[in-house]
């Protein structure tokens, strides 16, 4: 008896048909979303050799550069940090940027971006643009850290704390300070 109450409810259910048109909207923009998500994975695997690639995150929120008085101020779409730069591309606007590691300058999460407090945190990158002059843009993506410490490493040229890398001395390695020359 159990198992015929939720068949019934499915039946009822599938019996309005407002129930119904919702249930194909709902399924329609979950087949989209994946469609687009796809789209953007192979437009990323087609600009950049896999090799090239550390790091790729996909629903990205951009909210535009600081010097950008006004024009598009938000632009959904990839962040892919390479071993050379990051890259930005809008998923509908087609908006792209790019940012070589060798002009980043500084990064941070912060709050606030073009003179305005977010709602949410961002990652706000400091960078040179081609003109010589400091800029900033703001990414909205999940795990902001793992995004600033990949950077760092990658980019930067920092890495993590020694402590962070240390691992025990190999068998046949001598403890530091104890090499004698012969």
């Amino acid at each position: 008896m159990s198992m015929d109450l939720p068949l019934m409810f499915l039946r009822e259910r599938l019996a309005d048909p407002g129930w119904r048109m919702t249930a194909l909207l709902l399924i329609a923009m979950v087949v989209v979303i994946i469609f687009l998500r796809i789209r953007e994975a192979r437009k990323v695997v087609t600009k950049f050799p896999r090799e090239r690639i550390v790091l790729t995150s996909f629903a990205v929120t951009f909210y535009g550069l600081e010097s950008e008085l006004s024009g598009p101020a938000r632009s959904v779409g990839a962040l892919v940090l390479t071993k050379d730069g990051l890259y930005f591309r809008g998923r509908v606007t087609h908006r792209e940027l790019t940012i070589p590691g060798s002009a980043i300058l500084n990064l941070d999460v912060t709050n606030t971006h073009r003179g305005r407090t977010m709602r949410l945190y961002v990652l706000a990158i400091r960078f040179l643009n081609p003109e010589g002059k400091g800029d900033t843009a703001a990414f909205r993506l999940l795990r902001p850290a793992r995004w600033i410490m990949a950077i760092r490493s990658t980019l930067m040229g920092e890495r993590t704390p020694p402590s962070a890398e240390s691992k025990p001395p190999d068998e046949h390695e001598e403890p530091p300070g104890t090499k004698t020359e012969e």
